[in-house]
């Protein structure tokens, strides 16, 4: 991931990691996570966060098919809560 996209996703998060509390870091940490490893999967986005659609996320769900469903629930509801910060047009598909 380019240092101006981590700046950008560092700056929509601030505000929801500003109270310091460790589970929420760990969650900036996996959002984070995502989108490197989406970025590094598809290299046509050219590390646009707006870019990354509907088919970029079923994508990294079908990547991570062994994770337990715990982890991808933790995973689905922060990229809910970017998806809100962000003002990003459409809903973030639910892992199977």
């Amino acid at each position: 991931m380019q240092k101006n996209t981590y700046k950008q996703m560092a700056t929509l998060m601030a505000p929801y990691l500003k109270k310091g509390i460790a589970y929420r870091q760990k969650q900036v940490r996996r959002l984070l996570a995502i989108y490197d490893d989406i970025f590094a999967h598809e290299p046509y986005l050219n590390d646009e966060i707006t870019r990354v659609g509907r088919k970029q996320i079923i994508g990294y769900w079908e990547r991570t098919k062994g994770e337990s469903s715990a982890v991808r629930k933790e995973k689905y509801k922060v990229l809910c809560l970017f998806y809100n910060k962000a003002n990003l047009r459409g809903k973030v598909p639910k892992p199977k």
